[in-house]
C-alpha cells in the first residue's frame, strides 16, 4: 500500500464514512463541508484525484463523485477506523440468546445467527465446530444388549460423545473393557480425525484375537469416528440483502444467497477464517468466491474446550465496520464462555 499524508488520510476516511451513510458517490463540496480541515473544494477535488490514482478512491462515471474501492476500505479499517461500543439493548440481546442455552445446539446456533443478523441488519453467520479436531481422552464400551454396544468418546475439556453399534456376535463385557483399554493405550491424546484414519492399521495386530471385536472396530471406525454429521452452520437475515443499493440487480443477489446456501463451498470458506484465531475481516476483492467479492465478510472464531468454530456477519462493502467488528468479538467471547461452561 502506498503511504498516504494525513490530509490524504482524512478526506478518504470522510469519503468512505459518507458513502457508508448515503450509498451514493461523493463529491468534493460534500467533503470540503465535512472534512475537519480548512480546504476548499478545488483542494479537496485534487486529493480525491490523487487518492483515485493509488487505488484507494473510484468514480463510477465520469460526472460523479467518487466512491471508495476495497483498497480504500482496506486503509480504513487498519488505520483509521475508531470501533464504537455495543448499546446495553444490543449486549443484552446477546446475553438474553446465549443464556438461554439449555443444550439444544441447533436451536442455539439458530439464535445466535438471528441475534447477529438482527443487531448488524446483515447476514449473520455461526458455523458449529469441528467435532473430529477434538483430541481424545478415553473410551468406554458398554454393553447395552448382547449384541449392541455403547461407544462413549471422552475428549478434552470434559466434551462427551455416544455412538450406539450393532455388533454381528454376542459381546462379552470383560473382552469390551480389555478392548476399550488397549483403544486409550494406543490412542490417548490423538484427535478423531486420526483415530479414525489410522485405527485399522494400528490395531492390526490384534486382528487376529479370538472374539472378532478388533476386526469389528476396524471395519466400522470410519463410521464411529466420523463427526461430520455434527458440523453444519446457520445462516440469518438474507433479506437484508434485498434491501441494500448494492444488490439491486437481481441476478447478483441471486447469486450471492446460491453461494451462502451452498454448505460446501462455506464450509470451506470458513474454515480458511480459523487460523490465526481472532477476528479476521476480508473486503472485496480479498474474497475468495466471486459472488462474495462485493461483500464484506468479518468473522471471529469461538472455542469450544479446544476446538474451533467460526462466527460471524456478512454483508456489502459499505458495512459500518466500527459497529461490527465489536459485534462479532462480543459474540464470539459470549459464545466461548457459555459453552465453555457446560
Amino acid at each position: 500500500m502506498m503511504r498516504l499524508s494525513d490530509r490524504e488520510k482524512q478526506i478518504l476516511k470522510t469519503v468512505i464514512q459518507e458513502f457508508i451513510d448515503t450509498a451514493t458517490p461523493v463529491g468534493s463540496s460534500q467533503i470540503s463541508q465535512k472534512a475537519k480541515i480548512d480546504l476548499k473544494p478545488a483542494s479537496v477535488r485534487r486529493i480525491m484525484a490523487s487518492l483515485e490514482e493509488k487505488g484507494y478512491l473510484t468514480q463510477p462515471h465520469t460526472s460523479a463523485g467518487r466512491i471508495p474501492t476495497s483498497a480504500g476500505y482496506r486503509i480504513y479499517v487498519n488505520e483509521l477506523l475508531k470501533k464504537s461500543k455495543l448499546t446495553e439493548f444490543q449486549e443484552a440481546l446477546i446475553q438474553l440468546a446465549i443464556e438461554e442455552y439449555d443444550g439444544d445446539v441447533q436451536l442455539f446456533m439458530s439464535k445466535v445467527s438471528t441475534v447477529l443478523a438482527k443487531i448488524s441488519k446483515q447476514v449473520g453467520i455461526i458455523v458449529t465446530p469441528k467435532f473430529y479436531e477434538a483430541v481424545l481422552e478415553r473410551v468406554h464400551l458398554i454393553p447395552v444388549s448382547a449384541t449392541r454396544v455403547m461407544v462413549i468418546l471422552a475428549v478434552k475439556d470434559q466434551q462427551v460423545r455416544t455412538i450406539l453399534v450393532e455388533v454381528n456376535h454376542q459381546v462379552d463385557k470383560d473382552d469390551l473393557h480389555r478392548l476399550a483399554r488397549k483403544i486409550n493405550q494406543r490412542f490417548y491424546g490423538k484427535t478423531l480425525r486420526e483415530i479414525k484414519n489410522s485405527f485399522a492399521h494400528v490395531m492390526s495386530d490384534l486382528k487376529s484375537e479370538k472374539t472378532g471385536l478388533v476386526r469389528f472396530f476396524s471395519k466400522t471406525a470410519d463410521r464411529i469416528f466420523d463427526f461430520s454429521r455434527y458440523e453444519n452452520y446457520w445462516l440469518h437475515g438474507t433479506n437484508y440483502l434485498m434491501h441494500q443499493p448494492e444488490f439491486t440487480d437481481v441476478q447478483r443477489v441471486s447469486n450471492l444467497i446460491q453461494i451462502l446456501e451452498d454448505k460446501e463451498h462455506i464450509f470451506h470458506f470458513m474454515e480458511k477464517r480459523e487460523q490465526p484465531p481472532g477476528i479476521r475481516i476480508t473486503i472485496g476483492q480479498e474474497n475468495e468466491l466471486a459472488p462474495m467479492r462485493d461483500c464484506s465478510v468479518i468473522t471471529s472464531t469461538y472455542k469450544v474446550g479446544d476446538i474451533l468454530g467460526v462466527v460471524g456477519v456478512i454483508g456489502p462493502m459499505r458495512l459500518r465496520y466500527q459497529k461490527v467488528i465489536p459485534l462479532v468479538e462480543y459474540m464470539a467471547t459470549a459464545i466461548t464462555r457459555k459453552l465453555g461452561m457446560t
